[in-house]
C-alpha cells in the first residue's frame, strides 16, 4: 500500500500542466507540404488541410501524440491529420478528443469509452480546472474555467473544426448527456500568477509567455485606473521589489480572437492600479513593491488566452533604498536621460474587444498563406467523435517555431516533475 501510494505521487500530474500542454497543443504552429496530402498507408486518403502554415494540432481518428513527434511526422511525410472515414491510420499525425486528453494528463492513451479505468465521476458542482468532460463513444473535452456569466471554457480536440481549440462559445448545452470525470492521477499542485503564489520578476529584460485560460487566479474584476472596464476574466500576477525609482515599460501581444490587457499596480488589488492598457505601458515606478496583472477582458464574452509578456525597467531591484542626507527613499538616477511619468493612454477602457497584432498574425506577423488562426478557420464537414482506437504512445519533447512556441519550452518544461 505504501509502495502503490509512493509511485502514485511520483507520477501525479499537477493541474497547471496539464493545462500548460493543452494550450502548448493549441498555440503550436507547424508547417505542412504536398507531402502531406496523401498518406502512404491508404490509397484513398487526402488530408483536409492545404499546403501552408498552421496554428493547433490537427484532428487524428486515433491519434495520440505530442507537438514535437508530430512535427517529426510530418517531416516524414505522414498525412496531416485524418478522420472517421479515413479510419485509424498509422501514417497520419495528430491527435483526436481523447489522445489529446490522455496526453494533457500525463496519461496512457484511453478512448472516451475506457476513461473510466482511469477517471472517478464527479458532480458537475465540484468541477475544476484540468477536470473533463467525458460522453462515451463520442466525445470528450478538458475543463479550463467557467466564466462570470457561467460560461464552460474548455480545450478539445474536434472534427469540427479539424483541429485542437479552446472553446469558449459553446455552452452548457454541447456538453450535454457528459459526464464530469477526474483522472485519478491528478493532483492541485501550485497556484501560479495568484496573489498568494505570483511570479517573480527577478531581472530585467523579462519575457514570459502564458495563457489566462485556467489560471488560477480570477480575484480581480476591475481597476480603479479605468473602473468601466469589464476585466472579470482569469489574470496572472507578476511582481518584484524596486529598490529605486525607474522607468517600466511593459508589452503585451495576443493574437486575434484573445485580449489580454496589462495593469501595474502597487498591490495585488485593483484599487492599486496606477496604470493600464490594451498592449502598452510606460510610466515611473518605485521604489517599493510593483505589481503586474495581465488579466482578460470582457465584452459580450470573455477572451481567455495566450499572450507574450515582454518588460524593461531602469531601476535596480532589491528592497528600496533611503538617501542618506534627506531619509527618503532613493530615486533613479535616470540612465536613459529622460523620465517617463505619464502612463500611456488607454486604449480599450470603452470596449474595443480583441485586438490581436497587426496583420491579424501571431505577434503582430502577417499569416502566412494557407495560415489558420487558433480562433478562425472555416469549419469542415464532421462530427465530433472520436476513435475509440489507440495508437502507440510518443515521448514528450519540445515545441518548434512561431512567437507563442518560442518560450512555450520553459513555459512547460519548467513546471514539470
Amino acid at each position: 500500500m505504501i509502495i502503490t501510494l509512493l509511485l502514485s505521487a511520483a507520477f501525479a500530474t499537477e493541474r497547471e500542466t496539464a493545462l500548460d500542454h493543452a494550450a502548448w497543443f493549441t498555440t503550436h504552429q507547424w508547417t505542412m507540404s504536398s507531402d502531406n496530402i496523401t498518406a502512404t498507408c491508404s490509397s484513398s486518403y487526402e488530408s483536409q488541410y492545404s499546403p501552408g502554415t498552421y496554428t493547433a494540432l490537427p484532428y487524428d481518428w486515433g491519434g495520440y501524440m505530442y507537438p514535437d513527434e508530430f512535427d517529426d511526422q510530418i517531416d516524414e511525410g505522414y498525412g496531416a491529420g485524418s478522420h472517421s472515414w479515413h479510419g485509424v491510420l498509422s501514417c497520419t499525425a495528430g491527435v483526436d478528443c481523447s489522445g489529446f486528453l490522455s496526453r494533457t494528463w500525463e496519461a496512457p492513451h484511453n478512448s472516451t469509452s475506457t476513461f473510466y479505468n482511469i477517471t472517478s465521476e464527479i458532480s458537475v458542482s465540484s468541477i475544476q480546472r484540468a477536470d473533463a468532460f467525458n460522453k462515451a463513444s463520442s466525445h470528450c473535452v478538458l475543463f479550463a474555467h467557467e466564466t462570470d456569466a457561467g460560461v464552460p471554457i474548455f480545450y478539445e480536440a474536434a472534427g469540427t473544426p479539424d483541429k485542437v481549440r479552446l472553446n469558449g462559445d459553446s455552452g452548457w448545452s454541447y456538453l450535454n448527456g457528459y459526464e464530469a470525470i477526474r483522472y485519478e492521477d491528478i493532483e492541485d499542485g501550485p497556484e501560479t500568477g495568484t496573489a498568494s503564489e505570483p511570479i517573480a520578476i527577478t531581472g530585467f529584460p523579462y519575457t514570459d509567455l502564458r495563457w489566462t485560460a485556467g489560471a488560477a487566479s480570477d480575484d480581480i474584476d476591475s481597476y480603479s485606473c479605468a473602473p468601466s472596464t469589464d476585466e472579470s476574466g482569469p489574470e496572472m500576477l507578476y511582481t518584484f521589489q524596486a529598490a529605486t525609482a525607474g522607468t517600466l515599460e511593459v508589452v503585451v501581444s495576443d493574437e486575434s480572437g484573445v485580449d489580454i490587457d496589462v495593469h501595474v499596480m502597487t498591490a495585488p488589488s485593483g484599487d492599486a492600479c496606477l496604470a493600464r492598457d490594451d498592449t502598452s505601458v510606460s510610466l515611473t515606478v518605485g521604489p517599493g513593491d510593483v505589481w503586474l496583472s495581465l488579466d482578460t477582458y470582457v465584452g459580450g464574452r470573455e477572451y481567455p488566452g495566450p499572450y507574450l509578456l515582454t518588460a524593461t525597467f531602469t531601476g535596480e531591484l532589491g528592497e528600496p533604498r533611503s538617501d542618506p542626507d534627506t531619509g527618503e527613499p532613493a530615486q533613479d538616477s535616470d540612465p536613459q536621460g529622460e523620465d517617463t511619468d505619464t502612463a500611456a493612454v488607454d486604449t480599450d477602457a470603452t470596449g474595443d474587444g480583441p485586438s490581436g497584432g497587426p496583420g491579424g498574425g501571431p505577434g503582430g506577423q502577417d499569416t502566412p498563406s494557407g495560415a489558420v488562426s487558433m480562433w478562425a478557420r472555416t469549419p469542415l464537414e464532421d462530427t465530433r467523435g472520436c476513435s475509440a482506437a489507440a495508437r502507440a504512445p510518443s515521448g514528450p519533447g519540445l515545441p518548434d517555431s512561431g512567437w507563442l512556441a518560442l518560450l512555450a519550452v520553459g513555459a512547460i518544461f519548467s513546471r514539470r516533475k
